[in-house]
């Protein structure tokens, strides 16, 4: 007698975490927090419910390159042990399914945008949505710098919280802010490359690690993004009185450490330098994001 296997139908509430998963959550949370913490830094009285708005159509542009990255990607993903476990490769979510998701998502995205935010939000949402999703993301396959491309859709999400609320990118702070988030992806991506190095060459992809496997064409686009965040901390910062003195200090300290991180990993190119280096970038953003929002709160009360 012949046995027939039984395959576990996933519950609904499975089905909406393979969704969501899609969408990488992490990412979306720290592009959430650089958009708001662009919008408070603009000197202007805007209201809660425009940050609420902006955050909601910013999360679904981003959460859609990042479906439609993984949708374009799903082939060499399965090649790679740090993303064969994801719901396209792994088969838990269609790949029919996943493109309906992304185009749904960035129209529905654009829509909420252009309705309740502005018609800049809406530009700067789909330049960057654009950057990723057709221009990154098949750079990977063709150039090492597909690494240096991918920052500025990285960084562009701080733009969009600072024309939210009502701020112009002729502005130079807003250019201050957008150096900073470009600056930070380098470390942050180089210590990815060096620690995955194998898998992204197993997989086809040319990034810098695998093109220059010395790894210091790496080692000196980590050192030059750690440095350039020391000018742009003064700039972020200005150390006018006592209080601002101190979070710019703070604010410096915190790239220092990032430089510091990153002259490791140039003196040794390993593992464990690279693993050190992508820690630091992790506690880097974040806080800073936090000490630029506490020294506009200050500034204000």
């Amino acid at each position: 007698m012949s046995s027939i296997a039984t395959v576990a139908i996933p519950t609904y509430r499975q089905r909406l975490s393979y969704y969501i998963e899609l969408t990488k959550p992490r990412i979306l949370i720290m592009i959430l927090l650089t958009v708001a913490m662009a919008f408070v830094a603009v000197p202007t009285t805007v209201s809660l419910y425009t940050l609420l708005n902006a955050c909601v159509g910013t999360a679904l542009i981003a959460a859609s390159a990042s479906v439609l990255n993984q949708w374009l990607e799903q082939e060499r993903d399965k090649l790679m042990m740090r993303t064969c476990k994801r719901p396209l490769p792994s088969g838990r979510v269609a790949s029919s399914q996943a493109a309906w998701m992304g185009w749904a998502l960035v129209i529905v995205g654009a829509v909420y945008l252009g309705y309740f935010v502005n018609w800049s939000t809406l530009f700067w949402g789909l330049v960057t949505w654009g950057l990723y999703v057709w221009v990154y993301t098949p750079l990977k396959m063709v150039s090492w710098t597909n690494t240096l491309v991918g920052t500025i859709p990285g960084a562009l999400p701080v733009w969009m919280g600072w024309t939210a609320s009502g701020g112009s990118v002729r502005e130079p702070y807003a250019w201050v802010l957008l150096g900073i988030l470009v600056a930070w992806q380098l470390p942050h991506f180089m210590a990815i490359a060096k620690m995955y190095q194998p898998q992204y060459e197993a997989a086809g992809y040319r990034m810098i690690t695998v093109t220059d496997k010395t790894g210091r064409g790496a080692a000196w686009h980590a050192m030059l993004g750690a440095i350039a965040l020391v000018p742009l901390a003064f700039l972020a910062i200005p150390p006018v009185n006592l209080r601002a003195g101190l979070l710019c200090a703070l604010i410096v300290g915190l790239a220092a450490w990032q430089t510091k991180a990153a002259w490791r990993f140039a003196i040794a190119r390993d593992h464990a330098n690279a693993r050190a280096m992508l820690y630091v970038s992790l506690f880097y953003l974040p806080l800073t994001m936090l000490l630029i929002s506490i020294s506009f709160w200050v500034d204000r009360s």
